[in-house]
C-alpha cells in the first residue's frame, strides 16, 4: 500500500478509523485526514511502473515454475 509508512502504523489508523465510524462516534478530524490520505492512490514516478513490476514478475514467476515442472518431469522419466 504504502512505501514510506509502517504498515502496522497504518493498520492501527485504519482499525481506529473503522471503530469510530461504525461505533457511531465520530473520528477526530486530523485522524481521518492521515488515514485518507495514506490510502489513496499514490503519485509520481514510481507509481507508473508498479503495474509493470507486477506483470513482469508474474510472468516471470510462471516461468520458473513451468521450467522447474518440466524439469521435474525430465527427471521422473530417467
Amino acid at each position: 500500500m504504502t512505501i514510506e509508512q509502517n504498515d502496522d502504523e497504518l493498520d492501527q489508523l485504519l482499525r481506529m478509523h473503522f471503530h469510530t465510524t461504525v461505533g457511531g462516534v465520530k473520528a477526530p478530524e486530523h485522524v481521518l485526514r492521515r488515514v485518507l490520505s495514506d490510502t489513496e492512490p499514490k503519485h509520481g514516478h514510481m507509481a507508473s511502473w508498479t503495474p509493470v513490476l507486477a506483470f513482469v514478475l508474474a510472468g516471470a514467476s510462471f516461468l520458473i515454475i513451468l521450467a522447474s515442472s518440466r524439469v521435474a518431469e525430465v527427471l521422473l522419466n530417467l
